[in-house]
């Protein structure tokens, strides 16, 4: 109770910072779930609800399916739909753990990611990114699990012959619930023609 009290100013001013930098033009999927890496031929699914902060603001709905194609490698596949500013959307994206979150050092990788969007104005964008991360999971004195992250992806975006370069910081954390179930919470702020945006999930690993 003590540390939500305390934590409490913070959340407010990220959330703050985070409207006031609602200029964006363009939309992009979330991190979500993407450093929670999944093990060699094993899966996992996720759904994201997602409130987009700029242009009036919107709703989506994100569905995701990750495998572990190598010991370090995942591959991502995503679809959702929404309303307001971020309309349909599908994609996919491939995550390199070269540093494993093992023995309470910090993990890093980098995950490639590709989506197209049908935006508002009926305009199709497509967007690819690289998005350098780090992660570190925790254990609180009351018991409780949680593998905060940070990433920084940086990308272009592609839409009737004209591109512009995207630049978004993406702040999260996974908090597992079970043996097979977990739960995100993630904030994307944008820095360069990017979206900002607030999202929740739920994952089942398998």
């Amino acid at each position: 109770m003590n540390l939500l009290k305390k934590s409490t100013p913070r959340i407010t001013g990220l959330v703050t910072l985070i409207l006031l930098v609602l200029s964006s033009k363009q939309a992009e999927a979330g991190f979500f779930n993407l450093e929670e890496f999944v093990d060699y031929q094993s899966w996992a699914v996720g759904m994201e609800p997602e409130i987009t902060l700029n242009q009036g603001g919107g709703f989506a709905t994100n569905f995701k399916f990750t495998y572990g194609i190598t010991p370090l490698s995942n591959f991502q596949a995503g679809i959702g739909f929404g309303g307001g500013a971020r309309g349909f959307r599908i994609g996919g994206a491939y995550t390199f753990d070269f540093i494993p979150d093992l023995d309470g050092q910090i993990g890093a990788g980098l995950a490639l990611t590709g989506y197209y969007y049908k935006l508002r104005s009926a305009i199709g964008e497509t967007e690819f990114s690289i998005a350098p991360y780090i992660h570190n999971a925790f254990q609180t004195r009351g018991g409780v699990d949680f593998d905060p992250y940070i990433s920084l992806p940086l990308g272009m975006a592609f839409s009737s012959g004209t591109y512009v370069t995207t630049f978004q910081l993406v702040m999260g954390s996974y908090f597992p619930t079970s043996q097979h179930f977990g739960v995100n919470a993630e904030l994307g702020v944008q820095l360069k023609d990017s979206s900002s945006y607030i999202s929740f999930g739920m994952t089942y690993r398998d």
